[in-house]
């Protein structure tokens, strides 16, 4: 499959590269021909055996390797510290020497180690290392460093020499750690080292000295790799010197230098003094954490503990608040928040603004990096021995040594007393080192063919993510790009790619709870996983986990990177233990909103190439809590609070001590019940009615109104979230949604996306404008008194749905048909009515405003059955792009059905013309139909019959208006085109796959693209994945298309696991799996119970014919039941015996004489046909006897087709004689 495919490909493109030598790509030229030159080959796995050291005396020593050729050629200003020839496998760094990377690089290629000493300035100076590889391939790297550090960054430069690079690194002047910036008071010189001089000075006379050593060649291209303060170092150098390099790899830059610092002291401080009422500790910090998790982590919709959209979230703190009684346990740390403390924590979330002239100074870190908090900003010091962090009751050293050193130069400044935002406007106009890099005009590096990837970890507590979101912003908009109608990204985004790496903090790992993947083979990853590591381990020059190499790909070959796999490993920092997890990150603004599966095949849309939002998509299921209500006045925050009525008493004296009803049993429960209910009363029997009978010469015309939520996280016309199903009624509504007098309608952009998205599919025209109109109608549902929609001009127009035979149309609709739809529009929910004894009716007004789409169809539908083929391909449809959210049962597709009769023959009659119609409110399925009747009915779930709601209203009876409150929505046609560009796969394009590929029967397809919401064609697929990657593993064939395994694969995941949610829901198995129902299978494809690799083990051992069928549905029954320790099914075949052991072909011969003993009969068929008195041989009664062996066998130990083998030879002895 694909993923076996990729993984061949990207080793042949690895090859490639390693292979290619120096040859000079196309469009550069190179000169020399020295003894460097030869084909390079591919670098030594890091898992390979240590190779020994030869004595000195053996090792060769390339020509210019020594101390006379350099300081023949070294400048006045720069003198030569030593030259070292490393030999392959040797190490080479400074030791314990070097403050800040004390930790040397091993296992390097065979090189010629350089280090030299360059005066800066009369006060100044500074060092910087260089590798030169044997075996060149023609590129120079340069190297960042991190934080305050001064030290040559031996351990980044390793990396690079693996892809024969020859790689430079400068200690910036200076030899200390990253928080130590005693070195810079009163040393102005020293600080323009920091700043930016030492690394330009470095990479000029590195690349100097490179193409002399290797005989005068010219490098073919330079690149960059830095995070931190390596980051800002990479910007700052493009920005001023563009010519430098071709390609930067930039991290988690702290680019704001002047304003980034300052801010880090003010977070500090916003935590201090540490013995007051609103410190936070960093064992309440923890506590903070894993509530962020549990409002957050599901809106991107997936539980993994991973926030992977902390934007779509809107953490209410408020819910950490300790009650009033509150005791604290003694000798235990609270698990609540004062409300002073609760204030410290939304200050450090929010971004700071210039409290005289409200200038933004930096934004507020992102929900999510708590864990980084203690030794990020509030001056933890960590503890290797104890694994904790403790804090000194000071801002973090990266903020106030910044003001004490390079500010001030006064190691005594009392931040208490004279911090304020004027030492931002200070630092403004100082610049101390020109550091800043602060320019976002880049066209002089996009010119010449520079290309830049920039990354950030959503988990960073040190540097915040949403900084470097805002210099790509502010990138964009130089480039003349609008970030609100997404105009003209292309300009920034051909040259220059965003990532936000989900869980990853500061430059590398993830917190330990999170577990997020985060390697991409950027500044530092390789060197915290050990010395002599490089790249990402076991993913070597591959460009898709390796962001360096997929820098190199884009500049020299022009592959564009659009995704990137991030890798975690199950031991944290140990590559050894094996892979814990990937995710694809992608390039902004696309995203993975479903993300977790690697087989993913493309950013913007999910792992069956189906389209996702591109940067606006919100997702549904976040748990936060209503921003806005926490503004509310008491009055209507008591409203809220308790479920309205609809009784003519007034809502004030409404009781306010109503309590909630029960939660409402499963809808599939409801509709059983009540089937049942109807089939004992005999109400359900046929009716021999004149109603129900067929007029000839009229035929049935219907056209469908299909209203369906769209999948968004905000409401259509104010802030409030958009809850899920069961969510407590009342909790999620703003003043507009009440119509409370002086509210007004706020449109929100976002709901468009996955509107245009669902349009588009339908192959409908998107009109420039679109404009609201209100549809007036009193009902209790609506608390305005009117809808608001688009009636006159609707934001699509003019598309069709095309449904096959497979979809299940009616055969006099033949092959296909095609369905007309005369407009799609956007439109706000009405209030949830819950029914109650008596004729109290109950309203939640969480569903008040929340945003719809309404899909017209032309009245083309002639057939009960084509209906309802439309309605569920329009459901698969909308699922696919991810548009809305699907599901009869939860309210979000909703199926209004307009019933008309004409004679045959007018069907070029216009709509106008046609008949009275009815129409039938809420339809789930389509069985029965009556006397038309202008008026609107309801239908009955598990009943054939409709109930009246009121007279059908005409256009005319709603006065329509155009909402006076509401502008025309302007949408511009980059966005459409965007979104048509990333719609993926639709479902007919699927269903072929599923049935070209696959060799599935067309029943069989839409039942996996179905069911489970469709989650459960991605199950099959994952399935699939894993099954293919172990037959591969074992050596075993794959086949491309059409083959068994595919065929097996889908049989259990829609037969076999169909028995097994049969028998639980049947509650034949209900015993011994309380609690469990059905699979609860997730958008992915996964199901907690019955993990795909889990069957997919299954699945291996029944192809490889280890385990027989019926050992194979037990072992799935195990799973099931979780009796399968760590989902080892291997293991638990060992471990009971469960190996399949055939029966030797004398044991079986000896079983097939006993089985056809008696069995005279069927003997008589087989003689008939060998006598020729049967022209067909009798495989039916082959196959009874085959099963017979399986029966009466020992159990276990007789295979099919060994059984059916002998017993063919058997049957032939006895025919022959």
């Amino acid at each position: 499959m694909t993923r076996i495919t990729a993984s061949i490909t990207g080793l042949v493109v690895a090859l490639a590269i390693v292979i290619q030598g120096v040859t000079v790509p196309s469009g550069r030229s190179g000169s020399g021909t020295g003894w460097w030159k030869r084909d390079i080959p591919p670098p030594a796995s890091s898992s390979a055996a240590p190779i020994s050291t030869p004595p000195l005396d053996q090792i060769p020593t390339p020509p210019n390797c020594n101390k006379v050729f350099f300081t023949n050629i070294l400048p006045p200003e720069a003198r030569l510290e030593n030259v070292t020839v490393v030999p392959e496998g040797g190490s080479h760094g400074e030791g314990k020497r070097n403050i800040p990377y004390p930790t040397d690089p091993t296992n390097l290629p065979a090189l010629c180690a350089v280090t030299v000493n360059v005066t800066s300035s009369p006060s100044s100076s500074y060092r910087f290392g260089l590798f030169l590889p044997t075996e060149w391939s023609g590129r120079f790297l340069a190297v960042g460093n991190g934080g305050f550090a001064g030290g040559i960054n031996w351990l980044d430069m390793a990396p690079g020499t693996h892809y024969g690079m020859a790689t430079v690194s400068s200690d910036l002047g200076h030899n200390s750690s990253a928080i130590d910036t005693s070195w810079a008071i009163n040393q102005p010189e020293k600080k323009l080292d920091w700043g930016w001089r030492a690394l330009h000075g470095s990479v000029v006379l590195g690349k100097k000295l490179t193409a002399a050593y290797y005989d005068g060649c010219d490098m073919f291209y330079s690149y960059y790799s830095g995070c931190s303060t390596g980051g800002r170092q990479g910007l700052r150098e493009i920005q001023e010197f563009p010519d430098s390099f071709d390609g930067v790899l930039v991290g988690a830059p702290a680019w704001w230098t002047s304003h980034l610092n300052n801010y880090i002291t003010q977070l500090g401080m916003y935590n201090l003094p540490n013995n007051t009422d609103s410190y936070v500790s960093n064992d309440l910090l923890k506590v903070v954490a894993q509530e962020v998790v549990r409002q957050c982590d599901l809106a991107d919709g997936v539980e993994d503990g991973i926030i992977q959209r902390p934007d779509l979230c809107e953490f209410n703190s408020s819910l950490l608040l300790c009650p009033s009684n509150y005791t604290a346990p003694e000798n235990a740390t609270a698990t609540c928040l004062t409300q002073p403390q609760i204030e410290t924590i939304e200050k450090i979330y929010s971004s700071h603004h210039h409290a005289s002239t409200e200038e933004l100074i930096y934004p507020g870190l992102t929900i999510g990096s708590e864990a980084q908090w203690p030794v990020g900003i509030f001056g933890g010091i960590p503890n290797k021995t104890t694994n904790t962090t403790s804090n000194n009751g000071m801002p973090s050293p990266y903020g106030l040594g910044y003001q004490r050193n390079f500010l001030f130069d006064n190691a005594t400044w009392n931040y208490t007393a004279l911090y304020s935002d004027s030492v931002v406007d200070l630092a403004d106009r100082l610049d101390p080192g020109r550091a800043t890099a602060d320019k976002y005009d880049i066209s002089a590096f996009k010119a010449r063919g520079g290309k830049m990837i920039l990354y950030h970890g959503l988990a960073d507590g040190l540097v915040p993510t949403k900084g470097t979101e805002l210099y790509y912003n502010r990138t964009i908009r130089a480039f003349g790009g609008d970030l609100t109608t997404l105009h003209n990204l292309r300009n920034t985004t051909e040259f220059f790619k965003f990532f936000q790496i989900p869980g990853m903090q500061h430059c590398w790992a993830s917190p330990p709870q999170v577990d997020a993947p985060w390697n991409i083979g950027g500044a530092f990853q390789a060197g915290v996983m050990g010395s002599g590591l490089y790249s990402v381990p076991g993913y070597e020059g591959r460009e898709e986990y390796d962001a360096l190499v997929a820098l190199r790909k884009w500049v020299e070959e022009g592959k564009e990177v659009k995704q990137l796999v991030a890798t975690s490993w199950r031991e944290g920092l140990n590559a050894s233990s094996g892979v814990r997890r990937q995710r694809k990150v992608c390039a902004w603004p696309g995203r993975y909103l479903l993300a977790g599966h690697i087989a993913s095949p493309g950013c913007l849309r999910n792992a069956r190439a189906r389209a996702r939002a591109a940067t606006l998509l919100p997702g549904n299921n976040a748990r936060a809590a209503l921003g806005p209500s926490r503004q509310l006045q008491p009055r209507l925050q008591q409203q809220q609070a308790r479920y309205l009525t609809t009784e003519t008493t007034p809502l004030a004296a409404a009781s306010t001590t109503t309590t909630p009803p029960p939660p409402a049993a499963p809808f599939r429960k409801q509709l059983k019940e009540q089937a049942k209910a109807l089939k004992k009363s005999g109400a359900n029997k046929k009716k021999k009615s004149s109603d129900n009978q067929t007029v000839p010469g009229w035929e049935l015309t219907v056209g469908i109104e299909i209203h369906a939520q769209l999948n968004t996280s905000h409401k259509l016309f104010s802030p409030a979230a958009v809850t899920s199903f069961n969510d407590s009624p009342n909790t999620h509504v703003a003043p507009f949604d009440l119509a409370l007098p002086g509210s007004q309608p706020l449109f929100q952009p976002a709901t468009l996306v996955p509107a245009i998205r669902a349009a588009l599919a339908l192959n409908c025209a998107i009109q420039p404008v679109s404009r609201f109109d209100r549809k007036h109608y009193f009902h209790w549902d609506q608390p305005a008194g009117y809808q608001i929609t688009q009636f006159y001009e609707p934001f699509a127009r003019d598309g069709y749905i095309t449904l096959y035979a497979r979809d299940g149309i009616a055969a006099e609709d033949g092959e296909q048909i095609q369905i007309g739809v005369k407009q799609v529009q956007m439109e706000q929910d009405t209030a949830k009515t819950i029914a109650q004894p008596g004729e109290v009716q109950w309203l939640d007004f969480n569903r008040v405003g929340v945003p719809l789409i309404e899909i017209i169809t032309l009245p083309e539908i002639h057939h009960p059955a084509t209906a309802a083929a439309l309605v569920r391909k329009v459901q698969m449809v909308l699922g696919s792009v991810d548009a809305c959210v699907s599901g009869l049962e939860e309210g979000g597709l909703r199926a209004d059905v307009n019933v008309s009769v004409r004679k045959v023959g007018e069907g070029g009659k216009p709509i106008g013309e046609l008949g009275q119609r009815t129409e039938i409110k809420n339809l789930s399925s389509f069985k029965a139909r009556g006397k038309s009747a202008r008026r609107t009915r309801g239908w009955s779930l598990g009943s054939t019959e409709t109930r009246r709601l009121r007279g059908k209203e005409g256009e005319v009876d709603y006065r329509y208006m155009p909402d006076p409150d509401l502008g025309p929505v302007v949408i511009g046609q980059d966005l459409v085109q965007r979104l048509k560009e990333t719609m993926g796969i639709l479902p007919d394009e699927e269903a072929d796959g599923l049935m070209g590929r696959y060799g599935l029967s067309a029943k069989d397809a839409l039942a996996l693209m179905l069911l489970d919401g469709g989650a459960r064609v991605q199950y099959f697929y994952n399935v699939l994945d894993s099954l293919e990657e172990r037959l591969a593993g074992e050596g075993q064939a794959v086949p491309e298309k059409g083959a068994e395994h595919a065929t097996l694969a889908a049989n259990w995941c829609l037969h076999e696991l169909g028995k097994l949610t049969d028998s639980v829901s049947s509650g034949s198995e209900s015993s011994s799996l309380e609690g469990l129902e059905g699979l609860q299978m997730t958008p992915q494809g996964e199901s907690p119970l019955v993990p795909s690799s889990s069957l997919a083990s299954i699945l291996f051992h029944l192809h490889s014919r280890t385990i027989t069928a019926k050992v194979a549905k037990d072992l799935l029954w195990a799973v099931y039941r979780g009796e399968v320790p760590d989902q080892d099914v291997t293991g638990y075949i060992d471990t009971n015996n469960l190996w399949f052991k055939e029966l030797s072909e004398q044991e079986y011969t000896k079983l097939a004489d006993e089985v056809l003993q008696g069995e005279g009969k069927v003997l008589g068929e087989f003689k008939k046909w060998k006598e020729g008195k049967m022209k067909a041989y009798p495989q039916g009664k082959l196959m009874y006897l085959v099963g017979k062996m399986m029966r009466e066998g020992p159990e276990g130990r007789v295979e099919a087709s060994g059984a059916e083998k002998v017993l063919r030879g058997v049957l032939e002895r006895f025919l022959e004689g």
